[in-house]
């Protein structure tokens, strides 16, 4: 049996976080420029270009503590909504708040409480080792010196890898990416973790122990807020104690996982009534 057979829904310790909201999304509206082809320039020149609306009218807030999974299908908004939380877009509309600053107006202080874990190969420098991966991302942190040594040696043996930390990323494994972008992530010490499918292209192994390093070793240990885009409702279930549906650029759904499964749902089903169903959800705080 597997961790993934054996973990299931949110122990006591969920029970015991804070009741601070980290993250409030306040009726946000996200609209993408469709850019103009080359006939529409030449035929009319002067049209005001059209536009994509990628999230509509979004109101939410995520507590302190809270493991949240964001489900939906490919293109429904999922990306656009964790970049906006991340501070890697402006809302058209509507606001953002993280750990007490908008996005808009205090866009840096609110990027520092928030981490991304990308699921991109391309976001290391290959020809070096992890640990000078590590070194070059921390000094883009304003680290330095014996503080920064210490947070990286200590993140090295916390993502276990303590026997890689000197050979260069072009050698590592899916698995010992994943984890090497973990600690790249945590150098900072965000509040808030945003994790893009963390266990897609592992092993049942490698997926097993990265469960185990992100419930036990990063979440039990420091109660840091995570957001798990992911399309696998065991590992939402695993991982998570909250599950938000979105499609359309509509939130269909926001609910605790003990709540789905009191009222006798499986994840796979209330999953399946939200996509069918219409909006539900105005201004959720689960």
């Amino acid at each position: 049996m597997t961790k993934l057979d054996s973990l299931s829904y949110p122990d006591s310790l969920d029970q015991h976080r804070q009741d601070q909201a980290v993250i409030s999304v306040r009726d946000v509206t996200m609209r993408f420029p469709i850019t103009k082809r080359y006939r529409e320039w030449v035929l009319s020149p002067l049209k005001a270009r059209e536009s994509f609306t990628a999230l509509r009218h979004t109101t939410l807030e995520i507590q302190s503590g809270n493991r949240v999974a964001v489900m939906g299908p490919n293109g429904a908004g999922k990306t656009t909504l964790l970049k906006l939380i991340g501070g890697l877009l402006f809302p058209t509309e509507g606001e953002v708040i993280v750990n007490g600053f908008s996005t808009l107006s205090h866009n840096a202080s609110a990027r520092k409480s928030v981490g991304f874990v990308f699921n991109e190969e391309r976001s290391f420098f290959w020809r070096l080792t992890g640990l000078q991966n590590l070194e070059f991302f921390g000094a883009l942190d304003n680290l330095s010196g014996a503080h920064l040594r210490d947070r990286i040696h200590y993140l090295i043996r916390l993502v276990g890898l303590e026997n890689a930390a000197n050979k260069v990323v072009s050698g590592y494994s899916s698995g010992m990416k994943q984890r090497l972008a973990l600690a790249r992530v945590l150098i900072a010490e965000p509040d808030v973790l945003i994790l893009d499918e963390p266990t897609r292209a592992l092993d049942p192994l490698a997926c097993d122990e990265m469960v185990e390093l992100l419930l036990a070793d990063i979440h039990r240990n420091s109660n840091k807020t995570l957001l798990i885009a992911t399309h696998r409702p065991e590992e939402a279930m695993t991982l998570c104690n909250k599950v938000m549906i979105i499609d359309g650029g509509h939130l269909k759904g926001f609910d605790s996982l003990t709540d789905v499964a009191s009222n006798g749902n499986a994840l796979l089903d209330y999953y399946r009534h939200c996509m069918t169903h219409e909006r539900r959800y105005e201004n959720p705080v689960v």
